[in-house]
Formats: structure tokens, C-alpha cells, sequence
């Protein structure tokens, strides 16, 4: 039922959307869209097990800046091989998801203090190891391109970085971004981890009750622990992707974007108190967001109308996820 009305609200906003500007359902805006919803699906698809394992991860937007730079560095500066650059920068982010859980389970310290702690952190390494500079990347090899180019789906031919492949005649020509193909290859990853796994229902179950889950002999401190883990790794995977899209390493990126993530997991239907949610409704929820930023640019609105709608849209999704609760009690 959460993930009916929210994919109800999805379409209604899309419909209206496409209404009230005809630049809105295009295939390059729409493309334009995913791809600026993709690195956020992405980092919100850790978020989810967080949330359902009953913490949150407050630093995900810091470690995001530090393990852009991280990639920046190592391919530019240390000339590493971009898989090599993309497994270390990826270590780095869950290495840091292992720092948040171990103090929050193992210390009890709440993880919004711990977390909170992190972002601090992690933003002040970052500015403080690249001296406030950006870093280029002036890559253009085929690696570059798989983590940030495009795929160009042409009438006779499927394009990437050189490479020519026959397709059908029938063929729609469209540019689809790369980090639209990680978002879909994370998410169906993640989805069927969290559903059909024996962790996925250990998630569940700490968060639920976490007591009762203790008793049944789930670890829940590891379960969480692993959720931890696995954000950071997201969040490094997202940075490689931005780089490689971008072409740089800027230490400034990702400022707010962890209430973006909260964002889209909350108005997704995730439980903000743990033991329900699913992959589904945080890509919808995500899509939300990304629809609500794309509809004002195009509707000529004010840039600062974002932040009051977002605003709005979370209080009144848990307010209404809270008197689901009382209700089902």
C-alpha cells in the first residue's frame, strides 16, 4: 500500500508536469532527469538499509566530496589505472561506513551523533587535502567513459567511446547516459538483496524489534554494521561516476546532498523508524525529487521554491507514515 500511493503521486506529478510545459516530456529531458537522479538513487539505496535497519548516515554528503577527491588524486596525480582508482575509492567510502557502525554499535553512541560527528570530519579532510582546489581529470579513455559517458543508441548502430555495434534498423536514437545504466545495475542489485536475501529479513527484523531479533539470534549489531558499510561503498562508487562524468574533482561537492538522500528514502515510504521500506519506493521517491527540481527550472519558478516543496513533501510523508502506525496499533 505505501509503495501504491507513492507510485499514484509519482505518475500524478509526471502527468502534471507534462501538462504545464511541453519541455518536460522529451526524451532528453527525461533522460536529463535520471541522470541527475541516478547518483543520488544510488547513495539512497544504501540509505534504504539504513533505514530499515533503524539508523541513518548523516556524512554520506562529505564522504561523498572526500572520495571524489580520493578518485581525482589517484588518477590524476598517482596515474593509477581507473578500475584500480574506482576499487580503492570504493574501499575508502566503506571503510568509513565501517568507522560509523563500528562506533554506533560497539560504543552505543546514537548514529545521528556519530554520523553528525563524520560530516564534520570528512568535509574538513577533504578541504584541508586538496587545499580548497579542484582537482582536473583529463582522462578520455574507455573506462572514463563507461563510468560517466554516454551510450548512444543510434537507427543502425550502438555507439560507446569509439566502439560500433549493429543494432536493428527500428533503432531509437537517444544519448542514455552511463549513470543511468549503474543506477538500474545497483538498485536491481540492492532491491533483490534487500527482498529475496536472509539479510534483507535480518535488516527487517533489527529494525522492527531489535530485541526480538537478538532473541532469534540475528547479530544485529553486524547487520547494521554491514549497512554501513555497504552506503560508504555506494557512496564511493557515486563519486568514481561524477568524476568520470564531470571531469573533475571538485572538495565543495555534495553540500546538502545527504538531506537529498534522506529526502528520497523518506518520501519513498521507508520507515524513518526502521522495519519497513523497500528499493522500489526509494526509486520513486527519488524520481520525485528530481521531477520537483526539473519542473521549477523548466516552469521558470524560483530556484528557492525547491527547498519549502522538498520541505513540505518530507514533513508530510512522515506525518503520514506515523498515523499509519497508530492506526495499524
Amino acid at each position: 500500500m505505501r509503495e501504491l500511493g507513492i507510485l499514484v503521486a509519482t505518475l500524478l506529478m509526471f502527468v502534471a508536469l507534462s501538462f504545464a510545459t511541453s519541455k518536460f516530456l522529451t526524451t532528453s529531458n527525461v533522460l536529463n532527469v535520471a541522470r541527475q537522479i541516478s547518483l543520488l538513487a544510488i547513495v539512497a539505496c544504501g540509505m534504504t538499509y539504513l533505514f530499515i535497519a533503524g539508523e541513518l548516515d548523516l556524512s554520506v554528503g562529505s564522504t561523498y566530496a572526500a572520495c571524489a577527491i580520493v578518485f581525482g588524486f589517484l588518477i590524476a596525480t598517482v596515474k593509477l589505472p581507473i578500475p584500480i582508482a574506482l576499487v580503492l575509492t570504493i574501499v575508502v567510502g566503506a571503510l568509513v561506513g565501517l568507522i560509523n557502525g563500528t562506533l554506533t554499535t560497539k560504543l552505543g553512541i546514537p548514529s545521528f551523533i556519530v554520523t553528525l560527528g563524520m560530516m564534520s570530519t570528512m568535509r574538513g579532510a577533504t578541504l584541508f587535502g586538496s587545499g580548497g582546489w579542484p582537482i582536473p581529470v583529463n582522462d578520455n579513455s574507455v573506462w572514463t567513459n563507461l563510468l560517466g559517458g554516454n551510450i548512444l543508441l543510434a537507427r543502425n548502430q550502438l555507439s560507446l567511446i569509439g566502439t560500433t555495434l549493429t543494432v536493428p534498423a527500428n533503432a531509437v536514437q537517444v544519448m542514455v547516459p552511463m549513470q543511468v545504466l549503474w543506477m538500474v545495475l545497483v538498485l536491481a542489485v540492492g532491491g533483490g538483496i534487500l527482498a529475496y536475501s536472509r539479510y534483507g529479513y535480518h535488516a527487517y527484523a533489527t529494525g522492527g524489534n531489535k530485541q526480538a531479533a537478538r532473541l532469534a539470534g540475528i547479530d544485529t549489531d553486524w547487520v547494521k554494521i554491514r549497512a554501513f558499510i555497504l552506503t560508504g561503498a555506494l557512496v564511493g562508487l557515486a563519486a568514481a561516476l561524477l568524476v568520470a562524468w564531470l571531469h573533475t574533482a571538485n572538495p565543495n561537492t555534495g553540500l546538502g546532498f545527504e538531506l537529498d538522500v534522506i529526502a528520497a528514502v523518506i518520501i519513498g515510504g521507508t520507515n524513518l523508524f526502521g522495519g519497513a521500506g523497500s528499493i522500489l519506493g526509494t526509486i520513486m521517491g527519488a524520481a520525485i525529487t528530481g521531477m520537483i527540481s526539473n519542473g521549477l527550472v523548466l516552469l521558470g519558478a524560483s530556484a528557492y521554491l525547491e527547498g519549502i516543496i522538498k520541505g513540505i513533501i518530507i514533513v508530510g510523508a512522515v506525518g503520514l507514515d506515523i498515523t499509519i502506525q497508530r492506526r495499524q496499533r
